[in-house]
């Protein structure tokens, strides 16, 4: 018995590894996974000195209460402050200006009069609280923003009081002069290093004003579900191109497809006529999947799912993407030798380019260079086609070049396929 279950073994295992491609796929599946997502999240966990927020920083304050706040932001660590670009000094048009063209998507704008706003409010009891402006481009995630706005309140706070203290220890100490008292030297110095004041009627000297660029239309910032239904519908859009590479090898196995090749028809007409049935299958799956995000979704408590100003331009990044991902789907049925071999490189492929793509984590939170690659994922075009209707405002014209991108891709992919498509 032992001898026949080492034998059985030995036959299984040389079935397995003879599939060189399926067993490579195998183990490098987890392997690729582990590396992207690793580096994906390094800055969520805090392991990495080198995953900061990046957040443009205006400083427009004539005063020292700008400068401290500037590096104070400086000094706590978790925020990359940049106060210049191209080796200039940062104005609010261009801050603002690479916000819109996606190059950053946070901005610290102090406004020229803030140290006198900061002493009026906390000396002036009919006084407003000083304020600053936080742009921010409305795809932001708050796993984000959150972290900048509270550094930002806290800090701004600290700023101004450590600004003001010397200011509110001298007029309580005047005011118990002209009063007739007197402070010892020693206890008046003690009290300017470590006192407070509590003159004014303002508690909160400087208040945040959450706003976006002029040139973003609407302003509506992100919710879990306006990120979340359209990353995880093209996560479903794409994971189809490994069924429509299955079943063309299913074909092929069964002699199905050797009939087809038989009609009288051209072979780039066969691999259209298996693309089209597909694409119309990802098309009602997305619109399911963002009916539940309208319809579904608020029945939980959650937010319903906004369509934006142009929901039109939603059905030409649908189709683009689940052109792309078919060609995908085809290029794969291409290349792949086995079946056990084309479903490890579908699921490589299809988990690799969702998660550098920003499905499973903003891209925004990656390191510099995993945005970088995330070029290269349809996945990142069509997303950002995606947050640029429902979050940004934008209409047709704006999302032409991302949903141009996804159609060259396709037709990349599906040149590829004509050329290396075996058609025995």
């Amino acid at each position: 018995m032992f001898r026949q279950i080492i034998a059985l073994t030995i036959k299984d295992l040389k079935v397995i590894f003879k599939d060189t491609g399926g067993v490579a796929a195998l183990f490098l599946m987890p392997a690729m996974f582990i590396i992207v997502m690793s580096n994906a999240l390094a800055g969520s966990f805090g392991t990495n000195g080198d995953q900061l927020i990046n957040v443009l920083v205006v400083n427009l304050d004539h005063g020292k209460t700008g400068a401290a706040l500037v590096d104070d932001l400086k000094a706590s660590g978790g925020i990359n402050v940049e106060t210049t670009w191209d080796s200039q000094p940062l104005t609010r048009a261009q801050a603002e200006q690479l916000i819109v063209d996606q190059k950053r998507s946070i901005a610290i704008v102090i406004p020229e009069d803030f140290s006198h706003a900061v002493q009026k409010a906390a000396f002036d009891n009919a006084a407003q609280s000083a304020q600053i402006e936080l742009v921010v481009d409305p795809a932001t995630s708050e796993q984000v923003l959150g972290p900048v706005k509270g550094a930002l309140a806290g800090l701004s706070q600290q700023a101004a009081f450590k600004k003001l203290l010397p200011q509110g220890i001298d007029s309580m100490l005047d005011a118990i002069n002209q009063n007739g008292g007197s402070v010892p030297a020693a206890m008046r110095s003690a009290l300017e290093d470590n006192g407070g004041f509590t003159t004014g009627k303002n508690e909160q000297l400087v208040v945040i004003q959450e706003t976006q660029p002029a040139n973003m239309k609407i302003e509506q910032y992100p919710n879990t579900v306006q990120q979340n239904v359209p990353g995880w519908a093209l996560f479903g859009v794409f994971f189809i191109s490994g069924i429509l590479a299955q079943s063309i090898l299913e074909e092929k196995r069964t002699g199905a497809f050797r009939r087809l090749v038989a009609a009288p028809m051209s072979r780039a007409t066969v691999l259209l006529g298996k693309l089209v049935p597909h694409v119309i299958v990802n098309l009602i799956q997305i619109t399911i999947l963002f009916l539940v995000g309208y319809f579904v979704l608020p029945l939980t408590g959650l937010p319903r799912l906004e369509w934006g100003a142009h929901p039109e331009g939603l059905i030409i990044i649908s189709i683009c993407a689940s052109i792309t991902a078919n060609a995908l789907g085809l290029m794969l049925a291409a290349i792949a030798k086995s079946e056990q071999q084309l479903g490890g490189l579908s699921t490589l492929l299809v988990l690799t380019l969702a998660a550098i793509g920003g499905v499973m984590v903003p891209r925004f939170v990656m390191p510099q260079f995993m945005q970088s690659l995330g070029v290269i994922s349809p996945h990142a075009w069509a997303l950002n086609a995606y947050q640029d209707i429902l979050m940004r405002g934008y209409g047709i014209v704006e999302i032409l070049p991302e949903c141009a991108v996804l159609l060259a891709m396709a037709a990349v992919m599906f040149a590829v396929t004509v050329r290396k498509f075996k058609w025995d």
